[in-house]
Parts: structure tokens; C-alpha cells; sequence
């Protein structure tokens, strides 16, 4: 009698491409004792499937093993976002994204990393920023069928080896030992058979307290030293976005200009790797964005003609009242903040993406 899973794993098999289909068997036998000389390619894609479901059902976990090896071939798309919650976040940060779309164009290497520092106020969201990078801008550029996108979440400090950190979180996002080497990395990376992105989060507070610029460094050599196959031909891309954090009020004024101190020096050193080769220097390619700044009226404004058109003589007069002057900026995470209740008072399809 055939199993509900043998008759699962043969429609998804009949779907698979001839390469797809070729790469399933090739795993198999290379990760499980599975003599496949009985399976013929070159037959249609039904009798190809038919042959090899009636092999591996032969093992006892054969199912189970070409389930998993399906997972690991066929790319999926993992990243989704709630496109609601990022409406009020897409008003104007063309230059960071036009910049940073040219550098995925021309990184051709895909053998090696393309690292991308962002750095801005907290106030300024660059999460979102990325967010909104990967699910607006992002699709324009690739073909792929999904991408992988992944918050690596490390901790910084002067007793731990950054390098040995990484690795740990990189190997629980990508859910294989947490001790695992770096060839094992490499392997799960190549696994994903889509385009990935790590990104990870840094502020002023670990710069004190780690070395300052050196910590940066330190993250790039750890990326730099890491090697892809000459087979591999999707994009890694790794974003590293700092966040300048003011230290909360207190009596004592040396606090407040000690802490406005640090996040300068901090920009001058951003500032100076925005005009560094990276490949030269760290043996990477690379790219520093400019410092995501407050966004102007007339950003929004145009946020509104483009998306709101509809009812963008109701919207006018409540973005005007946002703004004291036609002069003034807000910082992005104010305005998203401002912008969700004003979306709120219409119903969503008047939204056009």
C-alpha cells in the first residue's frame, strides 16, 4: 500500500526541475549509503520520480531522508513581512538604497561576502530601513524565487571572541551545531540555494566598551576570512548597521558632552571607511552608506503623491501640521510613528504600493 508521504514526495518530485531533481539524488548518495545506479535521469520526470520513491522506500528512514534532502534543494522564500507595518517607514532613503542596489549589481564575486555598513541615530530606524530594502527594492534586482534574511544577534564585549561568537549565531540561525566549523557553515550557507542576508545590530555602547573601531574591524575580518565554494552563485550579503545612542539625562553635564564626543569620533571613523577600499584593506568587498538622516517635508509629501493619491487632499493638511516649517526634519522612527495614525483613518486599499 503507498503512504500519504510517498504519494506527497512524488508530486513535489514532478515539479522539481531536471537540475533540482539531479541535485536531490546527488545529496542522497552523498549524505546516505543509497545505492541510486537503478534511478535514470534521463527518463521523464514522473518515471524518474516513480524509481527513486520505490528505492528509498526501501530504508527505513528513506522517506524521512529525502524529505529533508527536498527542504535543502529546493529554495523557498523565508522572508515575509507585514507590508502594513511598513507603510509609514518608505518616505524618501533613495540614496542609501540606490548605493547600495549599484553594489549588489556589481558584486560579481559571489564566491565572497558583500558587507554593507548602515549607521544612523537610533531614532532613525535603520532596521526598517533594511526591512524596507529587502521587501521594495531587493526583488527588482534578483530573480530568485525567496530570500533568507537573518538577525544574527551578537553580543559584544572584551571577554568574548567575536569571531567564535558569530559562528555560534550563525550556526543557530542556520540550524546546525552551535560549535560547528566554519567548513560546516559554509555548507549550510550553500544549502539555502538562495540569496542570503545576515544582519546584525552594534551601538555606541559597545563601541566603548570593545575597542571601538577595532570591534568593527574585528567583524569584517571574521567575514573576509570566510571562502564560498567556486560553485556558489547567490548573493550573501551581510549588513552591519550601528546606532548612535545618547546616554539618559542627568544632572551631571560632563555625561551628556562626553557621550555627544563619542558619537562624533564614531561618524569621523564611519566617514574615513566610507573613503576606504575594502578590498584592498580587508581583503572584502564592501560599502559604508551614509548616515541615514531626518527625512524633510518635501520627502513626505511626495511618500503621500505616490502612494495616497486618492486621498491626498485629505492627507495634505495633517502632514503640514507634522512640520513647524517647510525647513524642518523628523526623525524617521517620529514620523513612521505620526504616519501609522494617519493611515489609520483610511482603509487599507487606499494604500498603492
Amino acid at each position: 500500500m503507498i503512504s500519504k508521504q510517498s504519494v506527497k514526495l512524488y508530486e513535489t518530485l514532478k515539479r522539481l526541475t531536471k537540475p533540482q531533481f539531479g541535485e536531490v539524488c546527488f545529496y542522497l548518495k552523498n549524505e546516505y549509503p543509497y545505492d541510486l545506479s537503478y534511478v535514470h535521469l534521463n527518463n521523464s520526470q514522473s518515471e524518474s520520480a516513480i524509481e527513486l520513491i520505490g528505492l528509498i522506500e526501501q530504508y527505513p528512514q528513506g522517506l524521512t531522508h529525502l524529505s529533508e534532502v527536498i527542504d535543502k534543494v529546493v529554495p523557498k522564500k523565508k522572508y515575509k513581512v507585514n507590508v502594513d507595518d511598513l507603510r509609514p517607514h518608505l518616505p524618501n532613503r533613495r540614496p542609501q538604497e540606490s548605493q547600495l542596489g549599484k553594489a549588489i549589481q556589481t558584486h560579481h564575486h559571489k564566491q565572497r561576502p558583500l558587507l554593507c555598513l548602515i549607521h544612523s541615530h537610533e531614532s532613525q530606524c535603520s532596521d526598517r530601513f533594511l526591512d524596507r530594502f529587502v521587501h521594495y527594492y531587493l526583488p527588482k534586482l534578483l530573480l530568485d524565487d525567496g530570500i533568507s534574511f537573518y538577525f544574527v544577534h551578537c553580543h559584544f564585549s572584551q571577554n568574548i571572541d567575536l569571531h567564535q561568537e558569530i559562528s555560534e549565531q550563525l550556526a543557530s540561525k542556520l540550524g546546525i551545531n552551535p560549535f560547528a566549523q566554519p567548513s560546516e557553515i559554509v555548507e549550510a550557507i550553500i544549502r539555502e540555494r538562495s540569496p542570503i542576508i545576515f544582519h546584525t545590530d552594534m551601538c555606541t555602547k559597545n563601541w566603548s566598551r570593545c575597542g571601538g573601531i577595532k570591534l568593527v574591524q574585528n567583524f569584517i575580518e571574521f567575514w573576509a576570512k570566510l571562502e564560498l565554494p567556486s560553485t556558489h552563485n547567490h548573493l550573501l550579503l551581510i549588513c552591519l548597521y550601528f546606532n548612535y545612542k545618547d546616554i539618559k539625562p542627568t544632572h551631571f553635564l560632563t555625561r551628556w558632552f562626553k557621550n555627544k564626543s563619542i558619537n562624533d569620533q564614531i561618524r569621523a571613523e564611519f566617514r574615513q571607511l566610507e573613503n576606504e577600499n575594502f578590498s584592498e584593506k580587508f581583503g572584502i568587498n564592501g560599502i559604508v552608506l551614509p548616515e541615514l538622516m531626518d527625512i524633510e517635508k518635501g520627502d513626505v509629501d511626495a511618500w503621500a503623491r505616490a502612494h495616497l493619491p486618492s486621498v491626498l487632499d485629505s492627507v495634505r493638511p495633517k502632514i503640514d501640521d507634522l512640520f513647524k516649517s517647510p525647513d524642518e526634519t523628523i526623525p524617521m522612527c517620529d514620523l513612521a510613528r505620526a504616519l501609522r495614525e494617519i493611515l489609520e483613518e483610511f482603509p487599507p486599499e487606499v494604500f498603492r504600493v
